[in-house]
């Protein structure tokens, strides 16, 4: 954790300044395997979400080029401010939205993380961000990526309709506004939409774009509020990799 950090809302959790939920303190299954591939990369790696870099500073002190990419540019600033002067050389801050406004040459990353991002996307706009990271990606490349689920804390209100929609076979059963089932202290915390997964959904999306699955399954963090706690399937943390 870096002094720079904002003061945590929960434990474990440190907001957004853009009502655009939490980075938590600990990092995910994904970013720890994004942080092991950091050193050994021959090429640069791209965080999309940064927020304040609790997957890209470890990523840089084992070695790693990072591209930083957060909609938050003071994030990206309290980022920078937090690596040490060592390791500012192999950081890019990039404020930016994925995946439309980044742009990447063909196979020149080693590997793409996308945590807690994706659920706040419409499904277009996932089925893109998925497209380009394959794009992006080298051969062998890899895309980790987490997203919440309808097990998570009061998104849980939500999992019957969710069931009700899978078995009718809509495409994107997850589209909530997640302020209807927040409590007042996390409503103006959060934007108005939220697309939660399944295992079904998150690996479609990763098949259709031509990626093999290495990970999919579900989790929670260690370092968890017990009050956001249902049933140990709150996020699903998923390794994809670009075929060679």
């Amino acid at each position: 954790m870096s002094d720079h950090w904002p003061q945590e809302i929960e434990d474990g959790l440190i907001p957004t300044d853009n009502a655009m939920g939490i980075m938590t303190r600990e990092p995910s299954p994904a970013a720890e395997a994004f942080i092991a591939l950091a050193a050994t990369s021959r090429r640069p790696l791209l965080e999309v979400g940064a927020a304040y870099g609790n997957a890209t500073l470890p990523a840089l002190r084992a070695g790693g080029t990072i591209v930083a990419c957060d909609l938050s540019a003071s994030e990206l600033q309290i980022l920078g401010e937090s690596a040490p002067e060592r390791d500012r050389s192999r950081l890019v801050l990039m404020p930016a939205r994925f995946p439309e406004e980044l742009h990447f040459a063909e196979g020149s990353l080693g590997g793409i993380l996308a945590a807690q991002v994706l659920h706040f996307s419409e499904g277009p706009t996932v089925e893109r961000a998925f497209a380009d990271a394959w794009r992006w990606l080298e051969p062998g490349g890899k895309f980790f990526v987490v997203v919440m689920t309808p097990s998570l804390s009061y998104y849980s209100k939500f999992r019957a309709e969710y069931e009700a929609r899978a078995v009718r076979g809509d495409r994107w059963p997850g589209i909530f506004n997640p302020r209807d089932a927040a409590t007042p202290e996390w409503k103006d915390r959060l934007p108005t939409m939220v697309n939660l997964f399944e295992k079904d959904v998150l690996g479609r999306c990763a098949r259709e774009a031509g990626f093999e699955i290495e990970v999919l399954e579900y989790f929670c963090f260690r370092q968890f509020p017990d009050k956001h706690r249902t049933d140990g399937r709150e996020f699903l943390t998923m390794t994809a990799r670009k075929p060679a």
